[in-house]
């Protein structure tokens, strides 16, 4: 008897993943994760798992096909690349000697939204780096498909995930919930930046930095906002806000989705605020189901040429990126939780821990992931930022800070 042929894979590109293909187009706008240990796993083993893995996580395959509102994501059936990269001097805390992450994934010409890198580095730490383009997988969604790479690698079958939803999709289900909740979203004001930036001169270029601080704070996500916050405001008053990403992935929805199942909060952070006010805001933002709400020119996004938005963009960018404005906040803060290395691990390698370098957009992003002992925080800005060094004086002080 012939066997049913399956359907190709296939999910609509929502209103916000359209508008992160935009960023995209202009400032790289990944997210990549970076998992640092020790072992001899070799490219071969990697291949073969990445590749069962991606048969039962059809999402890290697609590539995208369409125009305006009937644009989609399309499974094109081949995996991710693994790329090897041998004796590298890279340290793993910085984008300096990192020359091979430089280049975007062209996923807006059909091109892949995923790859990995295997880097044998000269200091005997092995990291994999696995990148993705965010208009196509977001954080939670890069976990996942990490994990399920090293449930292959220990021998046991992938979780995976063949799930369409989309964060509109979300949304949606959640609109009538959130105009009852008496929730209203923050009028226009400008925002002013964490650093005083810079000259901006020549093409947009963002930097990172990495910091381990040797302790776990509680509540970290709400301490750093107050930290950067007080920092803003050395240089003068003006409103602070940040965008805090909300998964949907267990609170709004059950299905785990590689996609961009995620949801916006806008912080605003008062000069008296305490990071006991802010988490509470924080929660009762949750409670009023304020990560579903969806700005009007978000379904009007879907139906402008992608080219049309991008020019706007870049014509605005100076202006958005380096002069007060209510169109762009002060940077964004990410919690990536607290992973099991055991998860990330396999007979091959032993996982110390993993990382993430923020996607380089806006003027200041923050991501960091908490373990038992320690905590893990990764800084992204445009290198105007820096040309006096003044983003390296804030991730030094953020560092003496919380190591205090």
């Amino acid at each position: 008897m012939a066997t049913v042929a399956q359907p190709v894979y296939s999910r609509p590109l929502s209103g916000i993943e359209r508008y992160s293909l935009m960023f995209h187009a202009v400032c790289r706008y990944h997210v990549d994760a970076i998992l640092q240990g020790q072992g001899d796993l070799s490219a071969a083993e990697l291949r073969m798992a990445v590749a069962t893995a991606a048969e039962a996580n059809p999402g890290v395959r697609v590539r995208l096909r369409g125009i305006l509102g009937w644009a989609r994501w399309v499974d094109s059936g081949i995996a991710p690349v693994v790329h090897v990269v041998e004796s590298s001097n890279w340290t793993g805390s910085s984008g300096e000697g990192a020359d091979f992450l430089s280049t975007a994934l062209d996923a807006i010409r059909g091109g892949p939204v995923a790859d990995l890198f295997l880097v044998r580095c000269a200091d005997q730490q092995l990291r994999i780096v696995f990148r993705s383009v965010h208009a196509a997988i977001d954080g939670r969604g890069i976990m996942h498909w990490i994990q399920d790479i090293f449930r292959v690698l220990r021998g046991d079958p992938p979780i995976g995930s063949h799930s369409t939803l989309t964060d509109g999709d979300v949304q949606a289900r959640y609109r009538d919930r959130l105009q009852h909740s008496g929730f209203t979203p923050l009028p226009p004001a400008d925002t002013i930046p964490v650093i005083s930036a810079g000259t901006a001169t020549g093409p947009l270029d963002y930097i990172w930095r990495r910091v381990v601080l040797p302790k776990s704070p509680s509540g970290l996500l709400a301490r750093s906002a107050v930290f950067l916050a007080q920092w803003a405001r050395q240089s003068g008053p003006g409103e602070v806000r940040f965008t805090i990403p909300v998964d949907y992935r267990g609170l709004r929805t059950d299905e785990m989705g590689v996609g961009n199942l995620t949801g916006f909060l806008k912080l605003c952070v008062e000069p008296t605020d305490t990071h006991r006010s802010l988490t509470l805001r924080l929660s009762q933002l949750v409670k009023a189901y304020a990560d579903c709400y969806q700005s009007r020119e978000i379904p009007v996004i879907r139906w402008l040429p992608l080219r049309f938005l991008v020019s706007k963009l870049r014509e605005r960018l100076n202006t958005l990126l380096f002069k007060l404005n209510h169109d762009m906040p002060s940077g964004g803060i990410v919690s990536m939780g607290s992973p099991d290395m055991a998860r990330y691990s396999c007979a091959g390698f032993r996982a110390e821990y993993l990382y993430g370098i923020p996607g380089f957009v806006g003027k200041l992003n923050v991501v960091f992931l908490s373990y038992a002992d320690f905590a893990v925080v990764t800084f992204a800005a445009p290198a105007a930022y820096n040309d006096q060094k003044q983003f390296d004086a804030l991730i030094h002080a953020y560092e003496a800070h919380f190591s205090s």
